[in-house]
C-alpha cells in the first residue's frame, strides 16, 4: 500500500522520533541538549554503555554512531519492532489516533501533481502581493506598515505583501500565467462570485504562511479598512493547509531556538506579536487566529519540553491563555511543561516592542510563571475565600483540574504543591488585612495582574526602605528561617535536598511562599540567590515574604573559608577556583555547611512533636500530677537539646537580634510550668 506525502508528513507532525523512542531507550540527561531538540542514548541496537545514538528531534531523524543504523520516524518504528513500512506506518497512526487512508487516487501520481501546482500557485501568489505592496497601490498599506514602526527591510524578511481592492486581481494574474481555475480555487486563494471568480483577499496587508519546509501554504490578511467585519481573516482549510494543526513562522522559530539557550519556542497570540518577538531574537510563533489546539501545542513541544504561551494584556489574552491550559494539562510530564507570561494593561507584545524595546520583551518571557502558578490563580480568582464552602470549592477545582494530568508522578506532584498554596491563601484569607504596601503610591510600578501578580513584574528596591522594615515586621530566628535561608545562599544544598524541603511542614505563609519560590527558581533553572529570590516574590506579588528576604542578616563566610565563592557546590568550587581571585572554600567547610544544616533540619522535624507532646500533658500538670510534671520536665530538657543543635555556628554569625524569638516569653519554659513549681 502507498501512502500520501501527505499523510506521512501529518503522521510526523503529531508523533515526535523523540517521545516515540524515548518509550524504548533511556537518555543521557548530561549529553542530551533537549532545549534545542538535541538528544543521546546508548544505541538500542547493539550493546553498548557509551551514548552513540543520536536524536534530532526537530529534524525527525536518528543515527547511531557506533553501528551506523539511521532514518526517520518510521525507520526507527520498523528497525525497533521488527515490522515492514506499512506496518510500522499503521504503529505510528495508531499511536497518533490517525486513521489510515483508504487506497485510491490519493495515493496516485495524479494527486502528488496536483499537491505539486497547489505549491506552485501558492508561490505564485506571494510573489503578486509582494509586488502590490511596493506598486502605487500599496501606498497605504506601506504607510500603515511605517506607523507600526516595521521598516522595509523587514518587510522582505517576513515575506510582507498587499492585496487591493480589485475584485478578481489575483486570479486574472494567476489565469494569465497559465494555471487553471481549479488549482486557484484549491489553494484558497479565489472561489465564485456573483459576476464570476473573486478573490478570498482583497484590502489587507498579507502574511504568507509556510510550511515545515519553508513552502507557502497558506495566507494571512490584515484588514486595512477598521470597519470590516474580520480584521484577520485566514486562507480556508485546503488540502495543504490544515489550520489546527499549523504556526506561524514555526521553522524561522526553530532555527532561532537552535541558535538561543532557550526551553522552548514563544507561542504568541498574532502574527504581529510573533514578528514582534523575533525582531527581538526570540523563537516565536502563532497559532492562526483560533485557540491554541493539542496539535499545535504538540508541535511547539516537539521544539522544547517548556514553550511559553505569551497572550495579550486583555480579557481576551486571558481567555486564550487558560484554554491553552486546558489543553496541556492531560499532557503535562516531566518532560512537558508550559509557562505563561501575560501584560497587563491591554498591551500585546508588539505593543510592548514598540514602547520599550527588545530588552522588555526578553524579561516578559524569563519573568513568566510555570504552569502551576497560573492554574492555581485561576482557581483563586474565581471565588472569594470568604466562606468554608468556598475554601472547600478552591480545593475540589484543583483536585480536578490534577485529576486531568496523565502522567502519575507529575500529577502527584501538581496534588501536593497546589493543595499547599491553597491552604496557604486559606490561612491568608483568615488573617487581618495586610499594612498598606509601599508599591502602592502614584510613581510606583503596579503588580503584573491581580493581587498575587501573573504577568511581568518589576525589579525590587536597591535598598530596604522603613516601609519594607515595618511590612516585614519582626526579626527572625527560628529554625526554619534558618533552614531558608541556609539554603538561598547555598543553592547546591537546595538542589541536593530539593525533596526535604519541599516535604516541610510550614504553617507561617509568608515562610510557605519563600520555601516555594526557591523550589520554582531551581525547578526553572534559574539563578539561586537572595537577589532572585526577592525578585521573584516580588513579581508574584508577595510582598511581605519578600520583605521578609530583605530583613535577612548580611551572609557571612562559613569559618575555615577565605573566598566569597562559599555558596558554589563541592562539584564546582575548583572550577571557580580558577577564575577567582581568592582560593574556593574546602571540601570539609563545605561538608561543615551541610551537617549544619542538617541539624537544623533535624530540629525542625523534631521540635513539633516534642511541642505536642507538651501540650498533651498540660492538664496533667494543672491537675498537679507528679508523673505528668516529670515528663513535662523530660520533654522541655528534648526541646533545649534541640534548640542547641540548631544553633548557627560555620553558616553564618549570630546576630544580638538572633539571640531570642522576639515573639516568645522571656522565659519559655518557665512561662509553661505552673507558676506554684
Amino acid at each position: 500500500m502507498r501512502f500520501p506525502p501527505r499523510f506521512l508528513e501529518d503522521l510526523k507532525s503529531r508523533v515526535s522520533i523523540y517521545d516515540y523512542a524515548g518509550g524504548k531507550i533511556a537518555w543521557d540527561r548530561r549529553k542530551s541538549r533537549p532545549g534545542v531538540g538535541d538528544h543521546w542514548a546508548p544505541c538500542p541496537f547493539h550493546g553498548e554503555k557509551t551514548a552513540s545514538f543520536h536524536v534530532l528531534d526537530q529534524e525527525g531523524i536518528f543515527k547511531c554512531f557506533g553501528c551506523g543504523a539511521s532514518g526517520d520516524l518510521f525507520g526507527l518504528c520498523m528497525q525497533l519492532e521488527g515490522v515492514s513500512f506499512p506496518e510500522a506506518v499503521a504503529h505510528v497512526a495508531q499511536l497518533a489516533g490517525v486513521p489510515l487512508p483508504d487506497d485510491g487516487p490519493g495515493s496516485s501520481k495524479a494527486e502528488v501533481d496536483a499537491r505539486a501546482r497547489l505549491y506552485q500557485v501558492l508561490e505564485k501568489a506571494a510573489a503578486h502581493f509582494r509586488a502590490r505592496l511596493n506598486s502605487s497601490a500599496g501606498q497605504p498599506a506601506r504607510a500603515y506598515l511605517a506607523k507600526r514602526n516595521l521598516p522595509q527591510e523587514a518587510w522582505a524578511q517576513f515575506g510582507l505583501g498587499f492585496a487591493p481592492e480589485a475584485w478578481s486581481g489575483l486570479f486574472d494574474t494567476l489565469n494569465a500565467a497559465g494555471f487553471r481555475k481549479d488549482d486557484i480555487y484549491a489553494a484558497g486563494l479565489a472561489k465564485d462570485g456573483a459576476r464570476g471568480p473573486i478573490d478570498i483577499f482583497r484590502n489587507r496587508i498579507m502574511f504568507p504562511i509556510h510550511d515545515a519546509q519553508g513552502r507557502v501554504i497558506a495566507f494571512g490578511g490584515r484588514a486595512m479598512d477598521p470597519k470590516d467585519n474580520a480584521k484577520y481573516l485566514n486562507s480556508p482549510e485546503t488540502e495543504l493547509f490544515h489550520k489546527g494543526r499549523t504556526l506561524y513562522r514555526l521553522r524561522e522559530a526553530r532555527q532561532a531556538l537552535s541558535r538561543a539557550k532557550a526551553a522552548g519556542l514563544i507561542v504568541a497570540e498574532g502574527y504581529m506579536d510573533a514578528i514582534a518577538f523575533e525582531r527581538a531574537g526570540l523563537p516565536a510563533v502563532a497559532p492562526l487566529g483560533t485557540a491554541l489546539t493539542l496539535d499545535q501545542l504538540q508541535l511547539a513541544w516537539k521544539s522544547g519540553p517548556e514553550p511559553v504561551m505569551c497572550f495579550d494584556g486583555d480579557p481576551a489574552g486571558l481567555r486564550a491563555g487558560e484554554k491553552s491550559l486546558d489543553v496541556a494539562i492531560p499532557h503535562l510530564s516531566p518532560d512537558k511543561t508550559v509557562r505563561f507570561a501575560l501584560l497587563t494593561g491591554g498591551l500585546d507584545p508588539d505593543d510592548l516592542f514598540q514602547k520599550e524595546g527588545p530588552v522588555a520583551l526578553a524579561k516578559l518571557v524569563q519573568t513568566a510563571v510555570p504552569a502551576a502558578q497560573f492554574l492555581f490563580q485561576r482557581e483563586l480568582d474565581k471565588a472569594p475565600l470568604a466562606t468554608p464552602e468556598a475554601r472547600a470549592g478552591l480545593k475540589r477545582r484543583l483536585r480536578t483540574a490534577c485529576a486531568r494530568i496523565e502522567d502519575p508522578d507529575t500529577k502527584a506532584n501538581y496534588l501536593k504543591d497546589l493543595l499547599a498554596r491553597a491552604d496557604a491563601a486559606i490561612r491568608d484569607s483568615e488573617r487581618p488585612a495586610h499594612p498598606p504596601s509601599p508599591f502602592n503610591g502614584p510613581k510606583a510600578r503596579p503588580p503584573a495582574h491581580g493581587a498575587r501578580g501573573r504577568g511581568r513584574g518589576f525589579e525590587p528596591p536597591a535598598r530596604l526602605t522603613p516601609e519594607l522594615v515595618a511590612t516585614g515586621g519582626r526579626a527572625l530566628t527560628s529554625s526554619l528561617v534558618q533552614l531558608l535561608r541556609i539554603a538561598a545562599d547555598n543553592p547546591w544544598l537546595l538542589e541536593r535536598h530539593a525533596d526535604r524541603i519541599a516535604d516541610l511542614a510550614i504553617a507561617d505563609s509568608d515562610l510557605d511562599a519563600i520555601r516555594h519560590a526557591l523550589l520554582d527558581l531551581l525547578s526553572a533553572g534559574q539563578t539561586v540567590d537572595r537577589g532572585s529570590l526577592s525578585r521573584h516574590l516580588l513579581q508574584s506579588g508577595l510582598e511581605r515574604a519578600q520583605a521578609r528576604v530583605l530583613l535577612w542578616p548580611p551572609v557571612v563566610a562559613p569559618r575555615g573559608s577565605r573566598s566569597r565563592g562559599f555558596s558554589a557546590s563541592p562539584e564546582t568550587a575548583a572550577d571557580q577556583a580558577d577564575a577567582a581571585p581568592k582560593p574556593a572554600a574546602s571540601e570539609a567547610v563545605f561538608g561543615a555547611i551541610e551537617a549544619e544544616w542538617m541539624a537544623v533540619l533535624a530540629h525542625t522535624q523534631a521540635k513539633p512533636g516534642i511541642e505536642e507532646d507538651l501540650d498533651a500533658v498540660k492538664a496533667d500538670l494543672n491537675a498537679d500530677d507528679p508523673d505528668a510534671f516529670a515528663r513535662a520536665i523530660a520533654l522541655l530538657k528534648a526541646r533545649r537539646e534541640a534548640d542547641a543543635r540548631a544553633l548557627p555556628s560555620a553558616i553564618a554569625e549570630p546576630s544580638a537580634a538572633d539571640d531570642k524569638d522576639p515573639d516568645a516569653p522571656p522565659n519559655q519554659d518557665a512561662a509553661f510550668l505552673p507558676k506554684n513549681r
